[in-house]
């Protein structure tokens, strides 16, 4: 059976209107394998690292085993999360990058709560407002950055998994349609396994429902094709040929709604949708599963919806 895992943030807690001290210290007590915690570059340049050094501190006290990703790029939308004002496509700024990531290495390496590190998120993806994505070559400096400092963790790069033809089409950062033609449109997670080495990790973010607006503004709701688990499953191939490990980074485990307006009643998916995504991940026979969302389950839970823990609670029960 996979471990079970989850992502949290303090900037996502907060902007639900939750504790983060009580939000992360929840997290830990519900007996997930590994939760995901994010360097956020921004943040740091902020309010220095105080919020980071107490969510690492209680994980350390508590035994909660947690992956750090580093980088530009960090955990929710906007994706990017550079200081105010620096623009990640700018050389120096990338240069700046680079250090962030030694300082957040040199910073965090001691702990023994920390089991991996994830360079960017998502980086071989288009995302954020300007449909960004991080040259390979800024990849490999970083991951290159995180072995001279810690060399003794895996690495973790993550994509999106393949969704539909559009989304898989807004999310590529081989936008022309020659490149298309002439089969140049390298997949990210090709582009992800060539910054790997051999025990890193490839992992997949798997979304099954996605609101959007369309032109006129009408709201639509996307489904995944059904041929979804058998890519996921390609790539767990291909990775393990490379003697790379496979890990489901992002499980869809909280709406994902084309309306603000509808974030506490959503379209999306509903509780009842976790077990079901869950399973079928869990039937490919993944190392680790990753549910997003606990953020959103806590702050449905403070609304008087206990539904959403109350599956997160089943799904640990089921595979442990």
């Amino acid at each position: 059976m996979p471990a079970v895992g989850t992502s949290f943030t303090r900037w996502r807690a907060e902007a639900l209107g939750l504790d983060y001290q009580k939000a992360f210290a929840r997290v830990c007590s519900m007996g997930f394998a590994v939760v995901r915690l994010s360097a956020s570059w921004r943040e740091v340049a902020q309010f220095g690292y105080q919020h980071l050094d107490w969510l690492f501190g209680h994980a350390e006290s508590v035994g909660q085993p947690v992956v750090l990703t580093v980088g530009m790029k960090a955990l929710g939308w906007p994706e990017f999360y550079l200081p105010e004002g620096l623009d990640p496509s700018d050389t120096p700024v990338q240069r700046q990058a680079i250090a962030h990531v030694v300082e957040v290495v040199s910073r965090f390496a001691g702990y023994a709560c920390l089991m991996a590190w994830q360079i960017e998120n998502e980086p071989f993806n288009r995302s954020g407002p300007q449909g960004r994505s991080i040259p390979r070559r800024l990849v490999r400096r970083e991951a290159q950055a995180v072995r001279s400092g810690d060399g003794s963790r895996p690495i973790v790069v993550s994509t999106f998994a393949h969704f539909d033809e559009g989304m898989d089409r807004a999310s590529s950062r081989h936008q022309s349609a020659w490149k298309r033609r002439l089969h140049l449109d390298i997949p990210a997670e090709r582009e992800a396994l060539a910054v790997l080495r051999r025990g890193d990790i490839l992992g997949l973010d798997v979304y099954r429902s996605i609101g959007w607006l369309d032109e006129t503004g009408v709201e639509r709701i996307g489904r995944a094709l059904d041929d979804q688990v058998d890519h996921v499953r390609r790539w767990q191939r291909i990775a393990a040929e490379q003697g790379k490990r496979f890990w489901i980074m992002e499980a869809q485990a909280e709406p994902w709604e084309a309306r603000r307006q509808t974030h506490g009643d959503p379209r999306s998916v509903g509780p009842e949708d976790i077990g079901a995504l869950s399973s079928r991940l869990a039937g490919l026979k993944v190392e680790v599963i990753l549910l997003w969302g606990s953020e959103y389950w806590l702050w449905r839970e403070e609304n008087g919806d206990a539904r959403w823990l109350d599956a997160v609670s089943t799904v640990l029960k089921a595979l442990a």
